[in-house]
Order: C-alpha cells, then sequence, then structure tokens
C-alpha cells in the first residue's frame, strides 16, 4: 500500500431530515458513507436552509476505512478511521447546525 489522502465531507440532506458523511479518495470516488438520520436522536432541523458542508482531509497507508458517528453533549462527534485509528474527527453542534430536541 502507499499514502492516499482521503477528504470526509460532512453534510445535510436537502430534506434536512439527516445528517450525511461521505469519504471520497483522491479520484472523487466514495470510500465510505454513512447516514445518520435525525429522528433516530430525536432532532429535528429548524433552519430553513442546510448549513455549509464541512470537509476534513487525511493522508493516511490503509486498508479499511470507517466511519464512526457518536452523540456527545449536544453535538455529533464524526470520526474517520483508517484500519482502526483515528484519522481525522469533527465535531458537529447542534446549535451550529440549527438541531433541536422533540422531547424537550
Amino acid at each position: 500500500m502507499s499514502m492516499e489522502t482521503y477528504r470526509m465531507v460532512i453534510s445535510e440532506d436537502e430534506p434536512a431530515e439527516e445528517l450525511l458523511v461521505d469519504v471520497y479518495n483522491i479520484d472523487d470516488m466514495i470510500e465510505a458513507t454513512e447516514r445518520i438520520p435525525y429522528e433516530e436522536y430525536a432532532l429535528t432541523s429548524m433552519t430553513e436552509s442546510s448549513p455549509d458542508p464541512r470537509e476534513t482531509d487525511a493522508t493516511a497507508d490503509v486498508t479499511i476505512l470507517d466511519v464512526q458517528v457518536t452523540r456527545v453533549e449536544e453535538a455529533f462527534e464524526v470520526r474517520l478511521l483508517g484500519d482502526r485509528e483515528e484519522l481525522a474527527v469533527e465535531r458537529i453542534a447542534d446549535a451550529e447546525w440549527g438541531l433541536t430536541d422533540t422531547e424537550a
């Protein structure tokens, strides 16, 4: 294997119902993807337009890529893992993305 650069893009779908995570290789081919429905976390979007996507690059020599999403203190923590090692992390706070708890 050799070093490869990956781009993790975190965005929101058009109806503002899901957090989308896509990881692209240097040729813009999707290497990993994850969809996180807000409904599963009792959240809803309160904004009229989707927030700007977040992008993070990572360069690594790995054979397996994975995306891990956890919920921590009113935010999503999105991790890009390569061979189970953390390559990149982004924190998506509810307040920044206009998300609110539907059970509150």
